[in-house]
């Protein structure tokens, strides 16, 4: 995503769009440069069962403050969770969605991953192509489909990856659907359980790596 903004940088619109959802502080933060020796130190500390860093001066652990406060991400509202409606849906499923919603569907079916798992190449290669054609004058429809795109970046790239960093959950189309409705959930609340979660599998040595989010909030 930041290689995507670094070369492409956003439409005033799109980044007017983005700030209506509440995920725009992110992009105002960029990209960190982290410090592996530092991560691998804390995540050595890090224990599961109370999710604190066991530290010579004590205990510590990052907060839904913390969360709040740095990333402008909200810590009240309706949990960020997946309706039992769409529990049925597989891979075409997705698909069907995301071309209602976006304009895009990958030429190549091997661009899923199992059942509902998009990889993040084709969303870029896409959005490349999308980018030329944003003007002051695009139809408010073309303008959320790129947004769209961007926060599928965002949440597979940043907020919930995974250690390969090309797959987002296109469960998450659920959301957003309804973009004007994004800041009414908790989504402090679902990044900051997704990273205890991260960490306790890295410290338990089931994973290699942990998720981008924690490096960001070093």
């Amino acid at each position: 995503m930041w290689e995507f903004i670094r070369d492409h940088p956003l439409h005033p619109r799109i980044d007017r769009r983005l700030q209506d959802t509440g995920f725009y502080r992110i992009i105002e933060i960029g990209w960190l440069q982290f410090d592996w020796a530092l991560i691998t130190a804390m995540i050595k500390r890090w224990r599961p069962e109370t999710h604190t860093f066991h530290l010579p001066i004590g205990e510590s652990t990052i907060t839904l403050e913390e969360v709040e406060v740095l990333f402008g991400m909200p810590v009240d509202g309706l949990p960020v969770s997946y309706p039992h409606a769409l529990r049925d849906y597989r891979g075409l499923h997705y698909l069907h969605m995301l071309q209602r919603l976006t304009g895009f569907q990958p030429a190549e079916k091997t661009a899923l991953s199992g059942a509902s798992r998009l990889q993040l190449t084709p969303v870029r290669q896409h959005l490349e192509a999308m980018d030329a054609e944003i003007t002051d004058d695009s139809p408010p429809e073309v303008i959320d489909r790129h947004a769209i795109l961007l926060l599928l970046l965002m949440f597979g790239e940043v907020m919930f990856p995974n250690t390969s960093g090309n797959l987002v959950s296109l469960r998450f189309l659920h959301h957003l659907e309804r973009l004007d409705d994004l800041l009414g959930y908790s989504w402090g609340v679902a990044v900051l359980g997704y990273m205890y979660r991260q960490m306790c599998r890295a410290c338990m040595g089931t994973q290699r790596d942990i998720a981008e989010f924690y490096r960001c909030c070093r």
